[in-house]
């Protein structure tokens, strides 16, 4: 009977002692998702928890092809009788998705992709003639004003170019940018997401011979409890396989 009582207490102790831990964990910096600690810690040694803005790098570390697109997901065809339009270009595809969401890699390669193709065509494998995926892996990083780094992410920016339809044209389909790794350091939050304005979406080429064309934009986001900053890059592709990095900007 003493054993069981004092079994029953140890238990008590231990359920309070790890539901007040788990409270205060709960009760953090008010919704910005930090704990108590974090929030202490940032306060109690702000240099750590700041960014230097001078420190930002996005270094291109790979440039390849891949073996092949089974990457894709075979598309369900759907005749619908609509008219094929090969000079008017259109994403049927993703257009804005998470990649890295508060640290932790999300991005879906079968499904999340958009497209540059002709209008009244539902699936990419409507198309002849695509050409090997063109992969280009990047590395983000950045270091706070200690100099030690606090963001170190790769991801890669792929896309497929260089169907036709009934032998005309150019178009893009599984343009997509996927997490490769995120190590992010204790008291920082990363996120990463991408996304294709329609007004992006174009016709490089004439209206009898097309080339689709779009760009894919970045937009990043480091926090921690003293600070937020942002931002935003882009990459630009053409159905004939011409890829290009443009500027990136921070704040």
């Amino acid at each position: 009977m003493h054993d069981k009582i004092i079994r029953a207490l140890l238990i008590s102790v231990f359920f309070f002692s790890t539901t007040a831990v788990y409270a205060d964990e709960l009760h953090g910096d008010g919704g910005a998702g930090f704990t108590r600690l974090e929030s202490e810690s940032a306060r109690t040694d702000p240099d750590y928890y700041s960014i230097d803005p001078a420190s930002i790098k996005i270094t291109r570390l790979d440039a390849t092809e891949e073996n092949d697109i089974s990457y894709l997901r075979a598309k369900r065809l759907d005749p619908g009788g609509i008219p094929v339009l090969i000079d008017q270009i259109i994403n049927i595809g993703a257009k804005i998705w998470d990649i890295v969401k508060l640290n932790a890699p999300t991005a879906d390669i079968e499904t999340t992709y958009a497209t540059a193709l002709p209008q009244g065509i539902t699936a990419w494998n409507q198309l002849a003639g695509w050409q090997r995926p063109k992969s280009y892996t990047y590395g983000f990083s950045v270091k706070n004003l200690y100099g030690a780094t606090v963001v170190n992410v790769k991801y890669k920016v792929m896309f497929t170019y260089g169907g036709s339809y009934n032998g005309k044209g150019r178009y893009l389909t599984g343009v997509t940018m996927l997490p490769v790794s995120a190590d992010v350091s204790w008291g920082y939050r990363f996120s990463l997401s991408a996304q294709v304005p329609d007004s992006t979406v174009v016709n490089m080429g004439t209206g009898s011979d097309p080339v689709a064309a779009l760009q894919l934009n970045t937009v990043w986001k480091i926090t921690t409890s003293l600070k937020d900053s942002n931002g935003a890059g882009a990459y630009y592709m053409q159905g004939d396989g011409y890829f290009e990095e443009l500027s990136a900007a921070a704040d």
